[in-house]
C-alpha cells in the first residue's frame, strides 16, 4: 500500500459533504485519487481534522467547479 499525498483546495462554489457545508473561500484537504485501487479518499478541513472518506467518482465531481487545487509548495501534510 503506497502513501497518499493530501492536497489542499480552495472551495471556489458552496457545497455540502456529510454534514459540512462548504462556502467559498474555504480550504479544505483531500488526499490524493488511487486510480489502481480505488479506495476511498479522506477529506480534511481547514483545520487538518478529519471529516470523511470519499469515492473517486465524488472527487471528480467536485473538481468539475466546486473545488481548485491550490498550487502551494506546501501541498502534502
Amino acid at each position: 500500500m503506497s502513501i497518499r499525498s493530501i492536497d489542499k483546495y480552495a472551495v471556489i462554489k458552496r457545497f455540502s459533504l456529510g454534514k459540512m457545508l462548504y462556502d467559498e473561500l474555504d480550504t479544505i484537504y483531500i488526499q490524493e485519487l488511487d486510480p489502481v485501487n480505488k479506495e476511498p479518499q479522506k477529506v480534511f478541513n481547514g483545520e487538518k481534522e478529519y471529516i470523511t472518506d470519499i469515492s473517486s467518482d465524488i472527487y471528480e465531481s467536485l473538481c468539475k467547479g466546486f473545488i481548485e487545487r491550490e498550487n502551494d509548495q506546501n501541498n502534502s501534510q
